[in-house]
């Protein structure tokens, strides 16, 4: 089994503890979005009993998370654990004893950043998502940043984490392209919600030219990417496919996402289709 990933390189540009104030970030905005949703009592008399004990469980299933993550980050920053046990309301060793595992688990995963899965046929990444694409995990948490705390700062998640954007982001085409993977069993799945977002049909002879289209192509090669058009009523969009050769994910370019809105729904379900449900 290969020790490499598809995002090596953008991991690459980022240091450990960037990565891991980003998880963060991913794990504060999940768990801002479920506790908001749990807020909401419109659907209260469509939940069956103790169902929100069960929300609010996942909610507090998230903190737990997140504390963790924010150890993990202040331990890759040079934090000490007594800096740490101050604000836990615990000495530095039972601090240490509690975390350490999650830690110990952080730093393998940069070593060993593949596991197969329960049929050893397919990979699943070790370190959580964010760290694992960085770069497709910034740019959604921007957009998230931008339409839930309705912020004009197109970097407001990103800003700290990276030393300087091109200078020519604005007029660059490239901007609104949305880069990530896949599973190659998701392919059918991603490509027609994409139509759907766009209002775009998408049949069975789409499918079937998508399909050949992508039989011979390999990432590695920048000639070797199938393109095919979504043209729909409220936005056209471009996919370029492109097969990760010796592996089960599809690299894929979504260009043309023009709209925030829009660019959010692409990534959040190129994330999807790419999550491992552990992370």
């Amino acid at each position: 089994m290969t020790e490499t990933t598809p995002y090596d390189h953008d991991r690459s540009r980022f240091s450990r503890s960037a990565l891991a104030r980003l998880v963060l970030c991913d794990r504060a905005a999940g768990l801002a979005d479920t506790a908001g949703n749990l807020a909401v009592t419109r659907y209260d008399s469509y939940t069956g009993p103790g169902g929100r004990v069960s929300e609010a469980h996942s909610v507090a299933q998230l903190a737990d998370l997140l504390l963790t993550g924010s150890v993990i980050y202040e331990r890759e920053r040079g934090s000490s654990w007594e800096d740490i046990a101050e604000y836990l309301n615990m000495d530095s060793t039972a601090a240490q004893e509690r975390f350490t595992p999650e830690l110990d688990r952080w730093t393998t995963a940069f070593a060993v950043p593949y596991r197969p899965d329960e049929n050893g046929r397919e990979r699943i990444p070790n370190l959580p998502r964010a760290a694992y694409a960085p770069e497709s995990s910034c740019r959604r948490l921007d957009l998230w940043a931008h339409l839930r705390l309705a912020t004009d700062d197109k970097h407001a998640v990103s800003a700290g984490l990276r030393a300087r954007f091109p200078a020519d982001e604005a007029t660059d085409p490239r901007l609104h392209d949305i880069g990530g993977w896949i599973w190659r069993r998701n392919l059918a799945t991603f490509t027609g919600l994409l139509a759907r977002y766009v209002d775009s049909e998408f049949d069975e002879t789409d499918w079937d030219t998508v399909a050949a289209g992508l039989e011979t192509t390999d990432d590695e090669d920048p000639d070797g990417w199938f393109t095919y058009p979504l043209i729909g009523s409220t936005a056209s969009l471009e996919i370029r496919l492109a097969n990760s050769v010796g592996s089960d994910v599809l690299s894929v370019v979504v260009a043309g996402a023009e709209f925030a809105e829009l660019r959010l729904r692409v990534d959040t379900l190129m994330s999807a289709l790419s999550a491992d449900e552990q992370h």
